[in-house]
């Protein structure tokens, strides 16, 4: 009684037999292509404000610090925010974008650890 993953999730119900054969997929409508998009631009714009005002907050954590490393980290922190935000206003939400977040994650760690340390 051999039987693969995909009849399996299809059995369970967390899988549709249109992913598993493509060629049974529905295509999407226009008006549904349509509706994806504003969509899409309604999130992104949201998202673009959100960072925008994460921004501001990242310049007032400036603003209070000593640590001329956690400046350095959270100043570029900043810079990569405004990039952020100009691509997400544009709608570009793909693996560029997605990497810069992660850059922004990574230098905001890096200065949390740095301003832990104590050390100017």
């Amino acid at each position: 009684m051999k039987q693969t993953i995909l009849p399996t999730l299809i059995g369970l119900g967390l899988l549709t037999s249109a992913y598993a054969d493509p060629e049974k997929a529905a295509k999407p409508t226009e008006n549904a292509k349509v509706e994806a998009l504003k969509n899409h631009a309604e999130k992104s714009d949201d998202l673009a404000d959100k960072q925008d005002s994460l921004s501001a907050d990242v310049q007032e954590l400036i603003d209070e610090q000593t640590n001329a490393k956690v400046i350095e980290l959270l100043a570029a922190v900043e810079m990569l925010m405004a990039e952020t935000t100009e691509r997400l206003e544009d709608q570009e939400t793909g693996g560029e974008t997605i990497a810069i977040e992660t850059e922004i994650v990574e230098k905001i760690y890096e200065a949390a650890k740095q301003k832990a340390k104590g050390s100017p």
